[in-house]
């Protein structure tokens, strides 16, 4: 195989006539801007996801344990604080009330938190930005900016009897997460209680490892044979990941037609080359070269073309990102995304698989040009010569 490398490397790139190599070259280049595309656009999706789903956790329980007996949740909350998995365990509930700011009323989700259990207080207080009070609500940020909210709040609770009531305001937190920061009341969990009868209690659990969410999950509901209803955060949030893997899908496509259509290129150059070395093909075979010889050399030429392009492309690709990384210059919007420039987060995986596709597709668009090359009969390809 070392002679068939030599001549594919000497045909592809020491043809005779420059605009054959001028092809490869350009080949060679094609694919690996369509390397470096995808390899950048990856990493762009890697670190907006990635940002994404560390603000969704910020503020979400990796495991939620629902029951309609309070005293069950405090003896599972006891067991599963226990646990070498579990990093906290607290009681937590959910309700609703009808805000008043000025002629505008607008629902408001309330979030009761245990804060007399210190772990559950540590884990809220790390988004507090102000306290005013000892006692009262906290406010997003975003809600206290959108209606310039004071020291006092007014809502109706979600009670048969709308009766406004008029609140402090203990202080405000950001979390980072747009309905959280604009939509969300935080409260003592016993003040939450006696705000309305129609609330939901549950057990909220951090985890050490949050991916291990659903390992956990389906523990606990082993493990105690009550009424539980368990959940994960990756059962929650089932649809935005099914959509993040599309969208990566989508882009792989979309800039992955940029390394099919270098592709082209390669089938071209590869095809001219066969036709201006019809009588060194009819030579080699005469010398003793096997068909599949003939198919090896214009098969590196393909992969030679593809293997530099795939390794250019990489280069530029992941120093690129690099660049990027060190010194952030591409600014977008911090309230949309959590961050001021854009985020990067190169993967071994999907640089791995660019790399992989980049080389099928430049073995693929060889095949058809080294197969007729190798069906070439002696006596034509001698005929004239």
């Amino acid at each position: 195989m070392v002679i068939e490398f030599f001549l594919a490397r000497r045909y592809i790139f020491r043809g005779r006539r420059r605009h054959i190599s001028f092809i490869g070259i350009i080949s060679c280049l094609g694919i690996a801007v369509g390397v470096a595309a995808l390899i950048i656009a990856f990493s762009i999706v890697n670190g907006i996801d990635g940002g994404l789903m560390k603000r969704i956790m910020r503020f979400q329980d990796h495991v939620i344990v629902d029951s309609f007996n309070e005293e069950e949740l405090s003896v599972v909350k006891n067991e599963l604080s226990q646990w070498s998995e579990v990093q906290t365990a607290y009681l937590a509930l959910n309700t609703q009330v009808f805000a008043k700011f000025g002629d505008t009323i607008m629902p408001l989700a309330i979030r009761g938190f245990d804060l007399s259990d210190p772990k559950a207080k540590e884990l809220f207080y790390q988004y507090v930005k102000e306290e005013y009070f000892p006692e009262g609500y906290f406010i997003g940020e975003g809600l206290k900016q959108q209606f310039s909210i004071g020291k006092e709040i007014e809502f109706y609770p979600l009670d048969k009897k709308l009766k406004l009531e008029k609140h402090k305001v203990r202080g405000f937190f950001k979390v980072g997460l747009y309905d959280i920061d604009n939509y969300y009341l935080i409260v003592d969990l016993e003040k939450a209680k006696v705000l309305s009868p129609n609330y939901s209690l549950f057990l909220g659990v951090k985890l050490n490892d949050p991916y291990q969410a659903d390992a956990v999950r389906d523990k606990i509901t082993k493990h105690f044979p009550q009424r539980l209803f368990v959940t994960s955060w990756i059962d929650s949030n089932s649809a935005l990941f099914a959509t993040l893997k599309l969208e990566k899908l989508a882009l792989f496509i979309i800039l992955g037609l940029i390394i099919v259509v270098a592709s082209f290129n390669i089938f071209s150059a590869l095809t001219v080359k066969v036709v201006e070395k019809t009588k060194d093909i009819g030579i080699l075979r005469a010398l003793g070269f096997g068909r599949s010889s003939i198919r090896a050399i214009f098969t590196f030429g393909g992969l030679t073309i593809g293997f530099l392009g795939v390794a250019l492309g990489s280069v530029l690709g992941v120093g690129t990102c690099l660049f990027l990384e060190k010194y952030p210059f591409i600014k977008i919007p911090a309230d949309v995304f959590g961050t001021e420039y854009l985020p990067l987060d190169i993967s071994s995986g999907d640089v791995a698989a660019i790399v992989i596709a980049g080389l099928v597709i430049s073995l693929i668009s060889s095949f058809l040009p080294a197969w007729r090359a190798s069906k070439l009969n002696i006596c034509e390809a001698l005929r004239y010569e």
